[in-house]
């Protein structure tokens, strides 16, 4: 497995401990609550590792755009590790909690339009690095 490959894996389990982390700072030690909460954020994690291993099979071949072949994983990855992490040290009042059933939602959709952005920078990552 190359530098990049285990970056890809650690993306895809970044996410789903910070959720299950932060499940557990606002609900308690729930066992329950915690696997569905990682798994749930699993999902996307899967979808965007595996479009990052196809993007960095080709990346690797060319030696252009590995980091642009990690961003289906990486952002998701970040941007929701923040907002769990952010939500568990101030809940919102009205209805703490309900970020872990929506954000998964969002960080989907995230990860489709990323998946789209990745492979444009990668073609024009090989495309530069052919022409040059």
């Amino acid at each position: 497995m190359t530098g990049y490959g285990k970056l890809n894996l650690a993306g895809m389990v970044t996410l789903p401990a910070a959720a299950a982390l932060a499940a557990l700072i606002s609900f308690g030690p729930r066992t329950d609550t915690l696997l569905t909460v990682a798994g749930i954020n699993l999902i996307p994690m899967l979808l965007g590792g595996l479009v990052s291993a196809l993007l960095l099979r080709g990346a690797n071949r060319a030696r252009a755009g590995q980091l642009i072949a990690l961003w289906p994983t990486w952002i998701p990855a970040i941007m929701g590790t923040v907002w769990y992490l952010w939500r568990a040290v101030l809940p919102e009042e009205v209805a703490p909690g309900r970020e872990y059933l929506a954000a998964p939602q969002y960080l989907l959709l995230g990860v489709i339009a990323l998946t789209f952005v990745a492979w444009i920078g990668c073609r024009m990552a090989r495309a530069g690095q052919n022409s040059g």
